[in-house]
């Protein structure tokens, strides 16, 4: 299973890039997505995190899994593989910005 530091730091950056992180979601490894309002995943759901107000689920029948936002709303779902690499890549991009930020701050500390 993915590691919980890797689904906060992409749902991090889904809070900092919105527009990035949703185009990430919806890329092949997903499903189609019409944002969806559910019942917040109190039946037949399983919480495999949760992170200011997101929430990745896996259902307990059919195994799949889903993103709600803060409102229960559904953002993204597909197999539980393709929602664990797309929460990777949205890492590996929060990691990059991170990490050009603190070269940034470190140049200017320099001068």
């Amino acid at each position: 299973m993915i590691d919980e530091r890797i689904i906060k730091l992409a749902l991090d950056f889904l809070l900092k890039f919105p527009d990035e992180g949703m185009n990430i979601l919806n890329s092949d490894l997903c499903m189609p997505n019409i944002p969806f309002p559910t019942m917040g995943g109190h039946t037949f759901w399983t919480n495999l995190c949760e992170y200011q107000g997101y929430k990745l689920q896996q259902n307990q029948f059919t195994h799949h899994a889903r993103i709600l936002d803060s409102n229960d709303i559904r953002i993204a779902w597909g197999t539980v593989n393709g929602m664990e690499k797309r929460l990777e890549r949205m890492a590996n991009m929060a990691t990059k910005s991170i990490n050009a930020a603190n070269m940034v701050h470190k140049k200017i500390l320099l001068m």
